[in-house]
């Protein structure tokens, strides 16, 4: 958990990101970025400067991945669409209660009378029993509600 961070996130029905490279930026890190995003996030876009980086980024992510090419234009930056994002196919539920703060995922355990027990349990054992106990759906919209609730985000 907090392994990387995706450089843009929209939240509200549901979590997209952004992960923004640049023609110079080494692609090494991709893979293992798309792997951590695709197990939380709805959405995703990746929004690639020029051509060439454009095309090597679109072998690494995976296909339910938007893909944008950027480049320069004289009133600022064109956005090309190359692939349009899908919903995520796969995501984890026990990378999806990670999103919680400890506290907020001991709250939506106890509003669904699911925290027996659990009142001095580790963040760990909250997000296990979370990702155990609420259908997919379910953990994903209480997790939204609780990061658009963050007064000081």
């Amino acid at each position: 958990m907090g392994a990387t961070r995706v450089d843009l996130a929209a939240i509200n029905g549901s979590i997209t990101g952004c992960e923004v490279k640049s023609a110079r930026d080494n692609f090494g890190r991709l893979e293992y970025q798309a792997r951590l995003y695709s197990a939380v996030l709805d959405t995703a876009v990746l929004v690639v400067e020029g051509q060439a980086a454009t095309a090597r980024a679109g072998s690494i992510i995976p296909e339910w991945w938007g893909l944008w090419s950027a480049s320069k234009a004289p009133d600022g930056v064109d956005l090309d669409v190359i692939r349009v994002p899908g919903p995520n196919p796969a995501p984890d539920a026990l990378s999806v209660a990670q999103l919680l703060w400890r506290d907020e995922a001991y709250n939506v355990l106890a509003r669904r009378d699911l925290g027996t027990g659990l009142r001095k349990a580790t963040r760990w054992r909250l997000w296990q029993a979370l990702a155990e106990q609420l259908p997919l759906a379910e953990l994903q919209h209480e997790v939204r509600e609780a990061i658009k609730a963050r007064s000081d985000w």
